[in-house]
């Protein structure tokens, strides 16, 4: 096939235009190929985090028809909740449709691509993965080692340090690998669309703090789409990100505090399920710091400070209050470990509450009879806690006195997809993106955050023989990337894909085709996750 009928998706995690913009003058490539292509804002899907996201960008369909809505599958119990693989999301991918005609893909690095499926070509899988899963064909991380001169690896070396020098160092060596890796695949195999990603240009924001800090990552991101380019000369390139990144100078929200005031959340001293902040992984291959005793040692110290403060009638709660008071919030919770006010606090009773959140989830679970288990809420009542629901979260403000929610809706208003059913039922968006969401009880509804977190708008650039530079976008959406990777190549978009390609985009005629069966994933649902991830969800700031 021809240079001009082949395209490279080339995806950076939170990846924005406002950091482009910032450090425009290192960054040549990003530069050149914004100059010379088509650029525009790319809507995220909903909710705009990783876990969902780039399934959307792979499939080109939203989650209502992928059916993943973030980091968890709930299971029938709480402690069966399942972290998301590829066999989670239920439609095919870009290479599945290619595999399905007989045509080669690489896939390198992209979220929820564990287990590695069988396609024509090569695919190693990315975040979620854990370090020592393999690729396909099974040989290909060894044989990709070979070639760098060193083990491939999926996470940074220092992943879960809390040295940040150790971090930083991690970071920039794994962006700098996954560029040699990239252009070893693009060279050696042949491929008619390929899919890398970069994962430690969203990391980077929800671990340090430091703008120096962000400029190198950004400059070694462009370094990595500058290997990309040479290794696929005359190839069209596609840039896109799942989401943006950006200041959060709003409230933590302790959403089923909230409810728990309202009477809608039961407490519960048991565990209550995968809890991402205080569970920690093997996914990384480096072990949590242990005491003497083998028991970690964040865990002991939460256990203890528990303690203390229950012999002077006092819970976590109370405590975080009075450092508020006292004007010490910030150092308490530095001085604490990420899973520490999460471990140290009561949980929700999934099974006895009436409606709760779960982490990391836009929106609230209402516990139905019949439907979930040990549910409370009757059918017939169901449509009325939703009303109570809505009108509950659409008028909540925040301590200045502003809405705390832009929008608050039931699913059905926000998804029409045949999964639909498995989003929450109802659903909300932090106005502006400035407020965290967080389901932890600690006695407090609110509590201020300044941090960076996900925006609603990434990044789409664009430029090839197959894409008409001249062509003025307006916000294009994620799940239009996979349809524009496809026709760019000079392939059929898949009907099944609910996604599109602009008008004008290319310069070829666009068509779509019903590719018939498609075979994706690799096993039943859930099957080869362990749910041993946990530590990197607090890593990349999702708790």
């Amino acid at each position: 096939m021809t240079a001009e009928n082949k395209t490279v998706v080339v995806g950076f995690d939170a990846l924005d235009f406002e950091y482009l913009d910032a450090f425009d003058e290192s960054l040549p490539n990003f530069a050149s190929l914004r100059e010379s292509g088509v650029q525009a804002p790319l809507a995220s899907t909903f909710p705009p985090w990783t876990a969902s996201a780039w399934p959307s960008m792979y499939t080109g369909t939203d989650p209502s028809r992928h059916g993943v809505y973030g980091f968890f599958s709930p299971g029938d119990d709480p402690g069966d909740d399942e972290l998301v693989t590829r066999n989670h999301v239920r439609r095919p991918a870009i290479w599945n449709y290619l595999s399905a005609t007989g045509e080669p893909a690489v896939v390198l690095n992209v979220p929820v691509t564990h287990p590695a499926e069988p396609i024509e070509g090569a695919l190693i899988p990315g975040y979620l993965a854990h370090e020592d899963d393999p690729g396909h064909p099974a040989s290909v991380r060894d044989e990709l080692s070979a070639a760098i001169g060193e083990p491939y690896r999926i996470y940074s070396s220092g992943e879960t340090s809390d040295d940040k020098a150790q971090k930083r160092r991690g970071y920039l060596d794994a962006i700098e690998v996954r560029g040699r890796a990239a252009e070893y695949l693009l060279e050696s195999y042949d491929w008619r669309v390929a899919v890398i990603q970069v994962q430690k240009t969203d990391a980077v924001f929800h671990n340090f703090d430091d703008r120096e800090t962000f400029r190198e990552i950004y400059e070694a991101a462009d370094e990595v789409l500058g290997r990309v380019r040479d290794a696929a000369p005359g190839a069209n390139v596609v840039v896109c990100s799942d989401h943006g990144i950006g200041r959060v100078d709003g409230y933590d929200v302790y959403l089923n505090e909230i409810l728990r005031e309202a009477g809608y959340v039961e407490t519960t001293d048991d565990e209550t399920g995968p809890s991402l902040a205080s569970e920690k992984s093997t996914l990384t291959g480096e072990d949590d710091a242990t005491d003497d005793d083998g028991s970690p040692l964040a865990a002991n110290a939460v256990s203890a400070l528990t303690s203390a403060l229950g012999a002077v009638g006092l819970t976590p709660g109370d405590a975080y209050a009075l450092a508020r008071r006292a004007g010490i919030d910030d150092l308490l919770l530095d001085l604490l470990p990420d899973g520490a006010v999460s471990a140290a606090s009561e949980g929700v009773d999934r099974r006895a509450s009436a409606a709760y959140c779960r982490s990391t989830e836009l929106g609230v679970r209402v516990n139905v009879a019949g439907r979930d288990p040990g549910g409370v809420v009757s059918p017939d009542e169901y449509e009325q806690v939703r009303e109570d629901l809505v009108e509950l979260l659409a008028s909540l403000r925040t301590p200045d006195g502003d809405p705390v929610f832009e929008w608050v809706r039931r699913r059905e208003a926000v998804y029409d997809g045949p999964y639909a059913d498995r989003a929450c039922d109802v659903l909300f968006m932090p106005t502006e993106m400035n407020h965290v969401v967080n389901p932890n009880l600690i006695g407090e509804r609110f509590a201020p955050i300044d941090a960076h977190d996900h925006k609603p708008r990434g990044v789409f650039v664009a430029d090839g023989p197959a894409f008409d530079a001249g062509t003025d976008l307006d916000v294009l959406s994620l799940t239009d990337v996979a349809p524009i990777a496809l026709a760019s190549a000079g392939r059929d978009v898949p009907d099944r894909m609910s996604g599109g390609v602009p008008d004008g985009l290319l310069d070829r005629a666009v068509t779509r085709a019903d590719y018939g069966d498609v075979a994706f994933g690799t096993a039943a649902v859930g099957d080869g996750d362990d749910g041993a991830v946990e530590d990197r969800l607090a890593d990349l700031g999702y708790i």
